[in-house]
């Protein structure tokens, strides 16, 4: 018998952020599978919480690892892109790249631990928001872009050197509807990613 384990953020643990008699990710998993679905992802984590908490509460029985995590990470720098600096755009980049190194780094750690367990992973990305026209994100709503694209190159290189299953949330959070605020999966967002997860335990990406 198969047993998912959620790893990650709100991505998952998206249930406040739905309205009343609405589902999570989990819930909506729940009502799709016959198998046990497990959910340590907490609203909030960041890559250090994978690292230091979430990777020890997996069970040995685990069969399947569905990890999302990274935005939050990326959510602690997001006063970089409302400043108004003068560098040139070597620098800038440079600036952005040492911002994002941690991040990919701890992410590598998160996945060299979990390539240690027999259980199959599916690494997802980081998806983009619908931050156009929100009071707090319109104005960097392009360039949170830049930064989302930089961190998922990362991700897709680092599952492609261990050999693991990837699945972008851009192209599932497509439209308005998929999002209950500007940052977070929404029912119909998380239906279809957990449409997504299903398939992938069921027969692959």
């Amino acid at each position: 018998m198969n047993k998912l384990v959620l790893l990650g953020d709100s991505t998952i643990d998206n249930k406040v952020y739905v309205e009343p008699g609405e589902l999570s990710v989990k819930e909506h998993l729940d009502n799709l599978v016959d198998y046990e679905v497990l959910q340590i992802a907490l609203d909030g984590a960041i890559t250090d919480d994978v690292i230091n908490n979430q990777i020890n509460l997996i069970p040995p029985d685990t069969t399947h690892i569905l990890l999302s995590i990274g935005g939050n990470d990326l959510l602690q720098e997001i006063d970089f892109l409302y400043q108004d600096l003068k560098y040139t755009p070597k620098r800038l980049l440079e600036i952005v790249i040492g911002l994002l190194s941690p991040v990919t780094e701890n992410y590598e750690t998160i996945v060299k631990q979990l390539s240690t367990n027999r259980a199959k992973l599916l690494c997802a990305t980081v998806y983009e928001g619908n931050l156009v026209g929100s009071v707090e994100f319109d104005s960097i709503s392009n360039s949170s872009k830049a930064m989302v694209s930089l961190l998922n190159d990362s991700i897709f290189r680092i599952c492609d050197e261990y050999k693991l299953d990837t699945l972008d949330l851009r192209n599932i959070f497509v439209s308005p509807e998929d999002y209950a605020n500007p940052i977070e999966p929404s029912h119909e967002g998380g239906l279809k990613f957990a449409k997504k997860i299903k398939e992938w335990v069921g027969t692959g990406i």
